[in-house]
């Protein structure tokens, strides 16, 4: 497979997972997103982006969590459920894990945090083939 087409692949599961992010993400929606098999598809993204594609999909619904929560006045709970935890307490758990806050102290006040903001795979891939 030609390194364009194993970006391109790359690119629409980022996209999908982005336009999916409040759903259940599953390795197979991804694989049909791209035509690509299962396995081809999670080799392909951990080659392309450095994470495993739940990992991605954890670490940015975290991200986007912790965003939703410093911005805006909302419930734990609800922000747990908007991003596809199965509980209160899961999310708290990774998200604690993740930023080493709890959710709720984090909303209380935030302090600065390292929130996964990644980049389009095809934008690098463009800009590392101009030597940038």
């Amino acid at each position: 497979m030609e390194q364009w087409e194993q970006i391109n692949a790359v690119q629409k599961m980022q996209d999908y997972i982005d336009q999916h992010l409040y759903e259940p993400i599953t390795l197979s929606d991804l694989s049909r997103n791209t035509g690509y098999s299962p396995f081809h598809c999670a080799k392909l993204f951990k080659e392309h982006t450095g994470k495993p594609p739940f990992e991605y999909i954890r670490t940015l619904r975290l991200s986007r969590a912790a965003l939703k929560l410093r911005d805006e006045k909302v419930k734990v709970l609800d922000v747990a459920m908007d991003f596809v935890f199965d509980s209160h307490e899961g999310f708290t758990r990774a998200f604690s894990r993740e930023f080493g806050i709890t959710p709720h102290k984090y909303s209380k006040n935030p302090p600065p945090i390292k929130l996964f903001m990644p980049s389009p795979v095809r934008d690098e891939y463009l800009f590392n083939q101009r030597g940038g």
